[in-house]
């Protein structure tokens, strides 16, 4: 799959927000209705895991640009000519 000329890391790192923001307000939804202290315990598990694995991918985004190849889980990410004119 091909991605998009508008995707690059600048872009992507900014966007990696709005799963985050989701994610915030999931672990505040399980919180408030779930009542299973299992169930629970396994969704704000599930929930943290996936905030951490965005939150580290979006701070390797802010810093690949030095070594000119970012990576987003593995898919290989534009690098904006502005933020590195070499690569």
């Amino acid at each position: 799959m091909e991605l998009g000329d508008w995707v690059n890391s600048e872009t992507l790192r900014w966007l990696m927000l709005v799963p985050i923001g989701f994610l915030v307000v999931g672990l505040l939804l399980v919180g408030r209705f779930i009542r299973k202290v299992v169930l629970k315990a396994a969704l704000v598990a599930a929930l943290i895991g996936l905030g951490v694995a965005l939150w580290i991918q979006r701070a390797e985004l802010s810093d690949c640009a030095d070594t000119c190849s970012c990576t987003l889980f593995g898919r290989e990410v534009r690098i904006p000519a502005d933020k590195h004119p070499n690569c």
